[in-house]
């Protein structure tokens, strides 16, 4: 299953997959991995967690379908998916719903709760799929009292499966992140949404930026230049790149070129503009920093963090 894997998606990126729009002749070659897109179905019998019915953008089918329109219209390759329901049966939901496309459909972030009796069990079940990479520590129940014993247990567990730990900000801190790298170094972790970051135009938060070095300290950490949109907490969202730029710089300065990757937040990113939009900000910023930079940026250091195939012969 790995062998065949591997051997779909070396294919589909020797394929020369390009990048139309950017105005950067000499990117149009370069594969993208979209490393956070949401897929769900409000319409199955059971209904679903999130969104919510009153979310007008959001409350509707978001299935294969609509995002390989996406891809199509915007050069993306393939994605690493995120699952945003907290119901464990719909890990295997997605998985099964993308398994006839496993060369655009390369990853999933899964949802388990951790510190729970079943984690395990379902951890172990589900990433015999290789395309299960991970969780996302998304919820916090215990609030500061969140890392008990048998979280602990299973962050390690994670770590020990080489499996990844993608972290939403909203309920946790980059000084949490600190803590679990700290104590967990053999954990790749990958910070969401810009770090959390609150994206106004201006210079960034001088306390927000101590916490990301602090967390950056780190080599099991990464971060993902995602969420742009939503971080701006404006609908529609700014789309000039200058607007973006204080938090970009940041990041830049703080995880290099090895240590951060693309991602959308699609179709969330949607409350803010078009995916194009979106993907013309991180394009217009990063281009300047060069070739390598942007491989990096838009594929390599995604198959590397997530561990999917990957072979010298990609472009």
């Amino acid at each position: 299953m790995k062998n065949m894997l591997f051997l779909t998606v070396t294919a589909l990126f020797l394929a020369g997959c390009s990048t139309p729009g950017d105005g950067k002749s000499a990117m149009h070659s370069i594969p993208v991995i979209d490393t956070h897109i949401h897929l769900y179905d409000p319409t199955r019998p059971e209904g679903l967690p999130w969104p919510p019915e009153s979310d007008e953008v959001l409350y509707r089918p978001v299935l294969p379908a609509h995002f390989d329109q996406v891809a199509s219209e915007n050069g993306i390759t393939a994605t690493v998916i995120v699952e945003a329901s907290k119901w464990v049966a719909d890990n295997q939901w997605v998985l099964d719903l993308t398994k006839h496309a496993p060369e655009r459909y390369i990853g999933l972030v899964g949802s388990l709760e951790i510190g729970t009796t079943g984690f395990e069990n379902d951890l172990q079940t589900l990433s015999k799929d290789p395309r299960y990479v991970g969780i996302r520590m998304r919820e916090r129940p215990g609030g500061a009292d969140f890392f008990t014993e048998a979280v602990w247990r299973d962050l390690k567990l994670l770590a020990d499966l080489d499996q990844t730990l993608d972290v939403l900000m909203f309920q946790f801190s980059l000084q949490d992140i600190h803590r679990v790298a700290e104590k967990l170094p053999h954990l790749k972790i990958l910070i969401n949404h810009v770090a959390g970051a609150n994206i106004d135009g201006q210079s960034v938060d001088p306390t927000w930026l101590r916490d990301l070095r602090l967390a950056a300290s780190h080599p099991n950490v990464h971060c993902k230049v995602s969420g742009l949109f939503q971080q701006s907490h404006q609908r529609p969202s700014p789309k000039e790149t200058a607007f973006y730029r204080p938090v970009l710089d940041a990041l830049w300065e703080t995880f290099g070129p090895d240590r951060l990757i693309y991602g959308s937040n699609w179709p969330v990113s949607d409350h803010g503009g078009t995916y194009g939009e979106y993907k013309h900000v991180v394009m217009e910023y990063f281009s300047p920093k060069g070739k390598e930079a942007m491989e990096k940026l838009l594929y390599r250091n995604a198959l590397e963090f997530y561990g999917l195939p990957h072979t010298d012969r990609m472009p």
